[in-house]
């Protein structure tokens, strides 16, 4: 999900964001043929600079015209208030008809709407639940007529991409029925799934016959330094522990403190996760069953685990791919059901990475499908079509007056500027979003009894050894080269929220300026691959273990811990950031600056990994950027949260 950013920075509050079209409307003249735009309705990347051509007239475009709720500024309100653990209002929570009858748009807007695209030419689809929106085929040049712009082609970072190339507009008539218009631009197909994997050696090709000799290969770790292996000289040491193989829920549950809270039955029984990614691996179940054999955990037990999959799927290039996605809900569901092996998993299978994942969420709130929903995707920063926000901003306002607690992984690049994502540092959305917790990510040290040893924030330096010289040396100067880490930041887009008040720093929340903005992310858990966790899945028919990492692990991994701490309770957590910001500090592990580098070998030798080197992104002590309050103290946090139900 790469955008490419121009150092815009708006910042709007949760609540009015999803007011800017009314308010736009509100102010444009009403007259029979006047029209009124839709602000933010080209995308950043959308530049002159950059154009490629048009697509042909003829050519199919489907869209989804986004429908105003009514009065989305109470609703939104609302939607804080029941989150509050502080509010009178705390966990009464509406029933998706509740929220419907009082906040929807209306049949009216529905029959407006539909007769201005059908007047355009259109065809019009089906009717999404809860009134939410209305999508659309027709040519190019009928969109083109309807919207009152000129679509053109892109290039963009190796892709073509088409967008509108000026604001589109609609009737002034309208102005109080339409939210946004989404799918007139490519960005939705941009969004990628966060996992991340170990960077492979490439030893044997440097090497020569004249060359240093590496060293005897050794193996990688179940726990912290169990293995070793020597190096050149880094931070005055020559040898270095070898990188994790992997963790089982096992040794997760041990490192965040919930293994006697599993064992005594808070579990998560009672409880149903959702996880949602695009697409849907045919081999989920039986991969599930298979890693909890082998790595000595409980099968699913007959209804643990549904799925409601969205077809036919589309996009599956621009997407990424099946086998991507696949990894990703794989990675998703065994976290999750490792950790809070008691919980109910509802898999959510989207017909794509674009409009089919709003599909998705949608289906999640109009039928209140689960407690808790984890998403382990996201674009990379906040240069989203506001077109795309709004949509999306309305669904976890729906989801959190409801009682639906809704995680996002904060992303896999750090602050997006160290690897050319964009311009100017800022986090990604949906994790920057004030309506959702954000997760970020660390590196986890455990002892050999599963014990919790250290954590550092997840950012990773990487640097080669060169074998071709008579002496061993790194390619580069240490740390190296930033592979990869936890996304974070201050928001270019959202005012700090209420709960943040008084809880982050002035220098993250001011970074841009005098106004308080959202800071990302809110909490964090186990995200480097290099001391990731340990999946089991079929490619190609085959069937195997292996590590993997990305804030895609630490999403449904803290999702999983917020399960077992609503086990019994007598209202859903729901939205948990106002709560995760009344519990004591005493609940996180304070993810703190090292005093020396912390760094792994691989297994042969031939690279050396350091932590905790997250871009321009710090862990510091209290609330940083990279980890947000901390890592879960398992009956702490369970317990602090208990408090409040």
């Amino acid at each position: 999900m790469r955008f490419h950013r121009f150092g815009r920075v708006t910042l709007v509050a949760a609540a009015s964001f999803l007011c800017i079209g009314s308010a736009a409307y509100a102010a444009s003249s009403s007259t029979p043929h006047s029209r009124v735009s839709l602000p933010g309705s080209v995308p950043a990347w959308a530049a002159p600079a950059d154009l490629a051509g048009s697509p042909a007239p003829d050519a199919s475009v489907t869209i989804n015209v986004g429908l105003a709720l009514r009065d989305a500024d109470a609703a939104s309100k609302l939607a804080m208030a029941v989150s509050d653990p502080h509010s009178s209002s705390y966990g009464h929570y509406l029933t998706p008809a509740q929220f419907n009858a009082k906040y929807a748009p209306s049949a009216a807007s529905v029959t407006a709407v539909k007769k201005f695209l059908t007047d355009s030419g259109l065809t019009v689809g089906p009717i999404a639940e809860g009134n939410r929106w209305i999508p659309a085929t027709g040519t190019v040049a009928q969109v083109d007529k309807a919207f009152a712009t000129t679509m053109h082609t892109y290039r963009w970072r190796g892709a073509t991409l088409n967008a509108p190339s000026t604001m589109v507009s609609i009737p002034s008539t309208l102005a109080s029925d339409v939210l946004t218009v989404t799918g007139l631009d490519d960005s939705g197909q941009l969004r990628r799934p966060y996992s991340a994997q170990i960077s492979p050696d490439i030893t044997a090709p440097r090497v020569t016959t004249s060359s240093a000799k590496p060293p005897k290969a050794t193996e990688c770790s179940t726990y912290w330094a169990q293995h070793s292996q020597t190096v050149p000289a880094a931070y005055g040491a020559t040898k270095f522990p070898t990188y994790i193989c992997g963790y089982t829920g096992r040794q997760l549950r041990g490192a965040y403190g919930v293994s006697g809270a599993v064992t005594s039955g808070r579990d998560g029984h009672g409880v149903t996760v959702a996880i949602l990614d695009a697409y849907a691996s045919p081999t989920i179940v039986s991969d599930a069953n298979k890693y909890a054999k082998a790595t000595g955990e409980p099968r699913f037990t007959a209804g643990q685990f549904t799925q409601t999959v969205f077809k036919p799927f589309g996009m599956q290039k621009d997407c990424g791919g099946e086998a991507a996605w696949n990894e990703e809900q794989t990675l998703d569901v065994e976290a999750v059901h490792s950790v809070a092996p008691g919980a109910s998993i509802h898999y959510i299978g989207a017909k794509d990475c674009d409009s089919g994942l709003d599909d998705a969420l949608n289906y999640v709130v109009q039928h209140h499908t689960a407690d808790i929903v984890s998403n382990s995707y996201g674009y990379a920063g906040e240069d989203v079509p506001s077109a795309t926000m709004k949509l999306d901003e309305s669904l976890f306002t729906q989801a959190a007056a409801e009682g639906i607690g809704v995680y996002f992984s904060s992303g896999d690049s750090g602050d997006e500027v160290t690897i050319g994502n964009t311009t100017s540092a800022q986090p990604d959305f949906p994790a920057s979003s004030p309506m959702v917790t954000g997760v970020g990510g660390t590196s986890l040290g455990l002892t050999k009894s599963n014990g919790y040893s250290f954590e550092t924030g997840w950012g990773s330096e990487h640097d080669l050894v060169d074998f071709t010289g008579k002496k061993a040396a790194y390619e580069l100067p240490l740390p190296g080269y930033y592979l990869f880490g936890a996304g974070g930041g201050t928001s270019t887009t959202f005012a700090q929220p209420s709960y943040q008040a008084g809880r982050v720093p002035a220098a993250l929340s001011q970074r841009y300026g005098n106004k308080p903005a959202r800071v990302v992310p809110d909490v964090a858990a186990v995200a480097d691959p290099y001391t990731g966790f340990l999946i089991g899945e079929t490619s190609g028919g085959v069937f195997s273990l292996a590590a993997i990492g990305g804030t895609s692990l630490a999403c449904p991994t803290f999702a999983a811990i917020q399960a077992l701490a609503s086990t019994g309770r007598t209202t859903a957590i729901g939205f948990a950031n106002p709560l995760l910001y009344s519990v004591p500090a005493s609940a996180f592990h304070d993810v703190k600056p090292r005093r020396a580098p912390v760094a792994v070998s691989s297994p042969t030798g031939g690279s050396l990994t350091t932590f905790d080197q997250d871009s321009s992104l710090q862990t510091s002590y209290g609330f940083d950027d990279v980890t947000g309050r901390g890592t879960p103290i398992g009956a702490v946090l369970l317990n602090a949260e208990a408090v409040w139900h």
